[in-house]
């Protein structure tokens, strides 16, 4: 059989692949049982709602909506010469502040609490959208993005029906 040990933030976990099935013993059903106890326990968390709503997709819908920016994307578009006008944050910072936000959602898994994922996906968007324009909290290699402050409107959560209370939990 071969071993194979998997790192968690907890602890690791020795996962042990066999080319037989294992022998139903007694060893087996307790192991059994606390699996599908951990399994009832996660499905109560999360009030049994499976339903998946990614904020990566709400932070560009934010982002266009309040006229933020889409990123690069806008430029050139050739439809309308006066698009890149119409933003509150030219090409760059959009495309910065977005690249930002997406790699704090991306490192928001690994918080061992997880309770960052008990904020609703609109209120987490704008938490991270106030972070990233901030400066961002996760370190980049990219040479664009320098990490400087974007000037975003005050309150501009508010635009969205969230409030100021929930974005300072959820940050």
């Amino acid at each position: 059989p071969k071993l194979k040990i998997v790192e968690t933030t907890n602890r690791p976990i020795t996962v042990i692949e066999s080319p037989h099935p294992p022998p139903l013993d007694e060893s087996y059903w307790t192991a059994k049982e606390q699996m599908v106890s951990t399994e009832q326990h996660v499905l109560r968390m999360i009030r049994f709602d499976t339903t998946v709503c990614h904020p990566h997709r709400c932070v560009l819908t934010i982002m266009e909506t309040l006229g933020f920016g889409t990123g690069n994307n806008n430029a050139g578009s050739g439809k309308d010469d006066q698009c890149d006008t119409n933003w509150l944050l030219d090409s760059e910072q959009s495309e910065n502040v977005i690249l930002r936000a997406w790699r704090i959602l991306n490192e928001t898994p690994l918080d061992p609490r997880g309770i960052v994922l008990s904020y609703p996906v609109i209120v987490l968007s704008c938490a991270v959208i106030s972070l990233a324009a901030e400066g961002g909290i996760v370190e980049s290699d990219d040479k664009k993005d320098d990490g400087k402050t974007v000037t975003l409107p005050d309150f501009w959560w508010r635009a969205l029906d969230v409030s100021t209370k929930d974005i300072t939990m959820a940050r």
